[in-house]
């Protein structure tokens, strides 16, 4: 009888670990489907904002003119139609095609899409100590690494020296104009540090800045930089270690 009973425990442990397995199973699954859901969401989002914008008639343009300001989009009506957009950036070749966002702290759009809804891809977003017209002369922008791709994830291949060759360079619209965004430096930093500078004592100290992040690069660009230049900052997460980040800077050029 005592053998029996042993055996009898040790088949219901048997099928108490069986059910956990399942429903550990079916737990992890929900999630993944609900992310995958989020994520399809987020994208149809943001897939048919720039639909929207892009086909709006640059402000200034005569009907039926092919004239444009200059810039890709246009940020009085993107404004129109988020409060929070400061401006838009593209980099052609690659996911990044976004509004720019500005909130009350930095911690709002790293789960709000544009127009408020809560998604976990976020926005990709300036600095809320920053000017919204970008004229501090370090400009800081923040967005997730996306398993997908999307958000601020290619900002990890700069990594690699190819990637720069073939990707020098983004576009950034602004409510002031459009600025190609010449790349001359991306590093690792530890997220930990908040350590990024918005502004410069003097034009020395931001030299000095420049060239320092230009001996942690990884990858060589020959971008001149001048004191007076201001610069934008991208950070994303990297997984170098604990806390890492990718930080990718280049110089604003007026377009």
């Amino acid at each position: 009888m005592a053998k029996h009973s042993k055996k009898t425990k040790k088949g219901a442990w048997i099928w108490i670990g069986i059910v956990a397995c399942i429903c550990v199973m079916i737990y992890a699954g929900f999630q993944i489907y609900s992310e995958t859901e989020e994520d399809n969401m987020g994208n149809g989002a943001y897939l048919s904002l720039k639909e929207t914008i892009t086909s709006i008639e640059p402000a200034g343009a005569s009907a039926g003119s092919t004239a444009t300001t200059g810039q890709r989009v246009d940020i009085p009506a993107l404004k129109k139609i988020s409060g929070d957009a400061v401006g838009w950036i593209y980099a052609e070749g690659t996911p990044i095609d976004y509004p720019v966002m500005q909130g009350e702290d930095n911690s709002f759009y790293l789960n709000h899409l544009y127009d408020g809804t809560k998604n976990r891809l976020g926005s990709i977003f300036l600095d809320y100590r920053n000017a919204q017209d970008f004229s501090d002369q370090n400009s800081i922008l923040y967005g997730h690494h996306m398993k997908s791709g999307k958000m601020f994830a290619a900002l990890e291949k700069y990594k690699e020296q190819s990637y720069y060759d073939g990707h020098p360079s983004l576009t950034l619209d602004t409510q002031n104009g459009s600025y190609r965004v010449e790349l001359l430096a991306g590093y690792v930093v530890d997220g930990s540090v908040n350590d990024l500078q918005l502004n410069f004592g003097n034009g020395e100290e931001f030299l000095s800045f420049v060239e320092t992040v230009k001996g942690k690069s990884t990858f060589r660009s020959d971008v001149a930089v001048q004191g007076t230049d201001r610069i934008v900052t991208m950070v994303t997460c990297t997984y170098d270690f604990q806390n890492a980040r990718y930080a990718l800077i280049g110089k604003l050029v007026s377009i």
